[in-house]
């Protein structure tokens, strides 16, 4: 067997594990919590578009200007029935402590 295969069947065997944490029964003491995070790139119209006439849409210009980035981390419960979404203006090195933070003290407070 090649490095390929064997990398393709450790994927498989660690997607196979990831899929088995959804299967467990729900905990409320140990709830099942997912991270994701993107980022979007923030643009600003330099023109102002072209109104509508009779018999013609509007027309709007491809040209923009940047204006900076957005990163959206979102934590999702799917067993829990909620998510929450953080949107911040910088990728800090580990969003880790203010994830655990959120769900510290405003989704699961301690009693």
């Amino acid at each position: 067997m090649g490095d390929s295969a064997r990398r393709q069947r450790g994927l498989v065997a660690n997607m196979e594990d990831v899929l088995e944490v959804y299967q467990r029964p729900h905990d409320p003491q140990r709830p099942l919590v997912c991270l994701d995070e993107t980022s979007k790139q923030l643009i600003v119209e330099t023109r102002a578009p072209i109104p509508a006439k009779p018999g013609r849409k509007a027309r709007h210009d491809y040209e923009y200007e940047r204006n900076g980035v957005a990163n959206l981390f979102m934590l999702f419960a799917p067993l829990e029935g909620w998510r929450h979404v953080k949107v911040t203006d910088h990728h800090t090195a580990s969003i880790t402590p203010t994830c655990s933070g959120i769900c510290r003290t405003c989704i699961f407070p301690t009693r």
